[in-house]
């Protein structure tokens, strides 16, 4: 049996060479159906190329309870300069530092590599011992979970699923938040007028992931760029031509830009003192939690440009800042967020403004809520709207086995229990257990931080940890 995490790393370090952002998994999906039919696997590979992969029991595991082994092809594929690197044609420059291993300038793609990497350790491994496995790799969970939602799992007799999407070593997560996606859509008149030209840009927020960290209370760089302008718009004429924020509806933005005409501009000096002013303001706003806030103002000289009128201006902002946004109600009994509501994506061209929503709440009702609440504010403002990505929450299981057994084997391998608890982030168990009837399922992972950033890196240490709590979890009887 393998005792060190090599194999593993190996294998995720091939993954990162094969670009998988999000709707671009074809290729890692094809390498994932090759990599079983080089071993004489058996292995399923659906339209919407999800991968299943089954492996017989070893010697005396032919009666233990079988095992689902699940994780996601796509990551979150965000770059610092998309000049310099194209993550829908090229792999990641990867490197090691302090015991941690990230990606230069991207995001690294951990969340959820690493669940694929340790399956197939375990795939092409035959002194590893197991119960009858089936490992599942899904699409597209960074947007909706589409390859959960469409999955055809019939032909799987196994009750357990060990997911491996957690990204906090020591925790064992046994109910997540369901969600929903809504894209929004202003359309407004445009005319060319000449005025003086402002860009602004916003940038050195610490975004993050919408479910897992948006109780840190962090900016909202989608929303703060909407607030800044609002208050420049109670000091001048603002005129829009553009704004853009974020990247993904499901990561909180850490930067966004606007370019703006502003007839009445006067004094340019003044209006860059009130920017300064504007700049120190939310600084002072999130002491303590944002560090790096900066807000940069360019002004040009008058020049005819494509413009909304001020109405719209201003409607396209009252929206924005009327929308709620972050945590919007907490558990009463436990230090958790119950509902939660993420702009991730903002952009505003000739066209109109759009706005992409992520909702999220682990009880149906708070994400029914506070959807209604999105489409009237939208509907209110003129704005049309669709939802899609709807998935249900996980519920916590009372009787869990396969739960028992993983607190027993982590508490004899490192002397403490785990913390077993729910996240406030979508994860696929929900999806699965209305597919298999009587799914007991739990979701671990390694240390991961700051996924869904340029800045996320894999701790290797914890990696190894991981590993021998995976191997001995499946080692483990029911009878032992």
């Amino acid at each position: 049996m393998s005792s060190t995490a090599e194999s593993v790393l190996s294998h995720f370090r091939s993954l990162c060479a094969i670009p998988h952002g999000t709707y671009h998994i074809d290729a890692i999906s094809d390498y994932l159906k090759d990599f079983a039919l080089q071993r004489g696997l058996s292995v399923r590979q659906d339209e919407l190329k999800n991968v299943i992969i089954h492996k017989d029991a070893t010697p005396g595991y032919e009666n233990e309870p079988a095992v689902i082994l699940q994780g996601h092809m796509d990551m979150v594929a965000v770059c610092d300069d998309p000049s310099k690197k194209n993550m829908l044609t090229d792999g990641l420059d990867l490197t090691e530092s302090d015991g941690y291993l990230y990606a230069k300038g991207t995001s690294l793609g951990g969340d959820d590599g690493i669940a694929l990497a340790y399956a197939m350790a375990i795939l092409e491994d035959d002194s590893i011992p197991h119960p009858d496995l089936t490992a599942v790799f899904t699409v597209n969970e960074e947007v909706g979970m589409d390859g959960a939602l469409g999955i055809d799992l019939s032909d799987t007799s196994a009750k357990r699923l060990l997911n491996i999407d957690s990204e906090e070593e020591g925790v064992i997560t046994v109910s997540c938040a369901g969600g929903v996606r809504l894209h929004a859509v202003l359309k407004g008149e445009t005319k060319k007028i000449t005025a003086p030209c402002v860009f602004l840009s916003l940038n050195g927020l610490l975004g993050g992931h919408s479910g897992t960290e948006i109780h840190k209370m962090r900016a909202n760089g989608a929303h703060l760029i909407a607030e800044i302008l609002a208050e420049l718009a109670d000091e001048y004429e603002i005129r829009l031509i553009s704004m853009s924020a974020g990247e993904k509806d499901n990561a909180i933005p850490a930067s966004a830009s606007a370019e703006f005409l502003v007839p009445d501009l006067g004094d340019p000096d003044e209006f860059m003192h009130i920017v300064e002013e504007i700049e120190d303001e939310y600084r002072k706003d999130y002491e303590g939690i944002e560090t790096d806030i900066s807000l940069f103002a360019g002004i040009q000289l008058p020049q005819e440009c494509i413009c909304f009128s001020e109405e719209d201006t201003e409607r396209f902002l009252d929206y924005i800042n009327e929308v709620p946004d972050g945590v919007i109600e907490m558990f009463e009994d436990i230090d958790m967020v119950k509902t939660s509501l993420n702009l991730g994506i903002l952009k505003c061209t000739p066209e109109g403004l759009t706005a992409d929503y992520a909702l999220r709440s682990n009880v149906s009702s708070g994400k029914e809520e506070i959807t209604k609440e999105v489409i009237a504010i939208t509907e209110e403002y003129k704005g049309e709207w669709e939802t899609f990505g709807d998935y249900p929450a996980w519920e916590y299981l009372e009787n869990s086995p396969f739960r028992e057994k993983a607190v027993s084997v982590y508490e004899e391998l490192y002397g403490e229990k785990p913390v077993v608890t729910g996240v406030h982030a979508g994860l696929e168990c929900g999806i699965l257990a209305e597919k298999i009837k009587g799914l007991d399922a739990i979701s671990i992972g390694p240390n991961i931080l700051n996924i869904h950033t340029t800045r996320e890196k894999l701790d290797l240490a914890s990696v190894e940890r991981t590993w021998k709590f995976i191997l001995n979890l499946l080692a483990r009887k029911d009878r032992d």
